[in-house]
């Protein structure tokens, strides 16, 4: 017997979502899980992220006024976590 291909033809539909793209997904995030301390990446991250404040901001208002606008506490950060 033929043993079944774990990865579908090439642009073959998968029905809802893509097991492929998330198998891959998976392994990948796994893989930089188990090779890389995380958690000194977040530190990192977070202390980018205050330095670097008002470009953040810029950069987050910049993408916000390119929302659908579907509700206008998603442009207006209403919503968001940050006083």
């Amino acid at each position: 017997m033929d043993e079944k291909s774990e990865e579908p033809n090439p642009g073959a539909n998968e029905g809802e979502g893509s097991k492929t793209a998330d198998k891959r997904y998976r392994e990948a995030a796994t893989d930089f899980a188990k090779r890389t301390d995380t958690l000194q990446r977040g530190r990192d991250a977070e202390r980018d992220v205050e330095n670097y404040r008002d470009e953040y901001d810029r950069a987050e208002k910049a993408g916000k006024s390119h929302s659908a606008g579907d509700l206008e506490s998603d442009v207006s950060g209403k919503n968001d976590d940050r006083s």
